[in-house]
């Protein structure tokens, strides 16, 4: 009987830890730096992070995902890097305000909308 019980013990923390810690809920976008300067040399790093139930990040998953530019085409350059949970976004050297649409790969769903600032040189030292 003891062994049971600490066999369906195990059953239930396996069951719990893949619907709590292993399944992910939603995605953020981690945006490195948080603006874009007017300038042709100044890059934007867009990263996923796959989040779980518990709000932490899920371990073991990687988002793949689409990067599309939909407004501000003019303003700024994006560069898809190999994996596909990652962009580089570059300046075009225009101020103004673009927005990026991040797409599953899987499922095609928009997974989130970004809005990039670009904004003057003499500006951004402010910040």
């Amino acid at each position: 009987m003891k062994k049971l019980t600490i066999f369906l013990a195990i059953i239930l923390i396996g069951l719990l830890g893949e619907r709590f810690v292993f399944r992910t809920v939603r995605v953020e976008i981690e945006m490195s730096p948080p603006f874009l300067r007017a300038s042709p040399t100044s890059q934007l790093s867009l990263k996923i992070i796959p989040i779980n139930s518990l709000g932490f990040r899920t371990p073991f998953a990687h988002q793949k995902a689409r990067f599309d530019i939909e407004e501000g085409s003019n303003l700024i350059e994006l560069i898809q890097t190999i994996e596909y949970d990652h962009a580089v976004v570059r300046s075009k050297g225009v101020e103004g305000e673009a927005t990026v649409g991040v797409y599953s790969l899987n499922s095609g769903m928009l997974l989130n909308r970004i809005s990039i600032k670009i904004v003057a040189n003499d500006y951004a030292g402010r910040l």
